[in-house]
């Protein structure tokens, strides 16, 4: 498997911290899931393919050091919340 990191774009690392589940595989399930939610929204449905997409090429062990990466995404979000 091949670490696709360095090629995630803001908004594919954006989606990945808003379902991140703690590993991989269930960070995988979780975006998986709100695909049928996305009804006819063809760049949405893209964009969280495309992240499931290279979530899959991913090594469990990149997918760690990639949640370091993503801590700045998951603060921006919580601070949204906050508002």
């Amino acid at each position: 498997m091949m670490d696709l990191a360095m090629n995630f774009d803001a908004d594919e690392c954006l989606v990945t911290a808003m379902f991140d589940k703690g590993n991989r595989n269930d960070t995988m399930e979780a975006i998986d899931h709100i695909i049928p939610f996305l009804k006819g929204d063809a760049d949405m449905i893209g964009l969280v393919c495309n992240t499931i997409r290279k979530l899959f090429c991913m090594s469990d062990e990149g997918y760690e050091v990639f949640l370091m990466d993503l801590e700045e995404y998951k603060m921006e979000l919580e601070e949204e919340e906050e508002e």
